[in-house]
């Protein structure tokens, strides 16, 4: 029984893994990019329709159906977006393209943000133990230090797993530093996030010049994340 139980936690996490570093597809941008054409909005008020251009100036327009009504209408895309995976949900900061591959058993999502770093959250469609968290987390560092290693990196610097909560989440967490083949100082986190109803694994991958601002998103968007509403 023991034996068969351990098995099974083997293949599950075989499972996981390999669809976890399986490139994600579906590309979608989530949001407009800063460079991207302007969006024409179509904004009803009181069963009428107004065009608006996205992050102009607010502006008035007149009622047509209601002589001397005028409304000052304005539409901006928020900087803080909120995705929603399978069991959980999480706010992000902009800007960024987002890649999901759409699963219904491990959703993975690919956040490249416009600072230059990637930050990958996977939604395990349900509840592991305190064990398959920690092997969880050992599996995908180690795969980060071959990763690594086989693009010539040097100086690999692993920490050791640390307890933090993480907003209403319970967390593990891990950083690899190290430098690539160019010789620039990089940093990975690679985190495992549970609550009552959910486990999602994420990694960050970064810059160690932008580990400040990336530092604060990163957590920011942990912190944020909750059960599905």
């Amino acid at each position: 029984m023991c034996a068969s139980l351990r098995s099974t936690r083997r293949t599950w996490i075989a499972v996981f893994f390999a669809v976890l570093m399986a490139t994600v597809s579906r590309p979608a941008s989530a949001q407009p990019r800063p460079n991207d054409p302007q969006v024409i909005y179509e904004v009803q008020i009181d069963g009428e329709s107004f065009q608006v251009e996205g992050s102009q100036r607010p502006i008035k327009v007149e009622s047509k159906l209601k002589k001397g009504t005028t409304y000052t209408l304005a539409v901006r895309v928020a900087m803080t977006q909120t995705l929603r995976l399978n069991s959980v949900q999480l706010d992000y900061g902009m800007w960024a393209k987002v890649i999901d591959n759409k699963r219904k058993d491990l959703r993975v999502v690919l956040i490249e943000h416009d600072l230059g770093f990637s930050f990958k959250i996977t939604d395990l469609g349900n509840v592991l133990n305190a064990e398959l968290q920690d092997k969880l987390l050992k599996t995908l560092a180690d795969d980060a230090v071959k990763r690594f290693t086989d693009r010539k990196a040097t100086d690999l610097k692993p920490t050791k797993p640390t307890a933090q909560k993480f907003g209403s989440s319970d967390g593990k967490w891990l950083r690899i530093n190290y430098n690539d083949s160019e010789g620039v100082a990089r940093t990975c986190m690679i985190f495992v996030l549970s609550g009552e109803k959910y486990t999602v694994a994420a990694v960050a991958e970064f810059l160690d010049q932008d580990k400040e601002d990336v530092g604060s998103w990163v957590m920011s968007a942990l912190r944020s994340v909750r059960p599905l509403e």
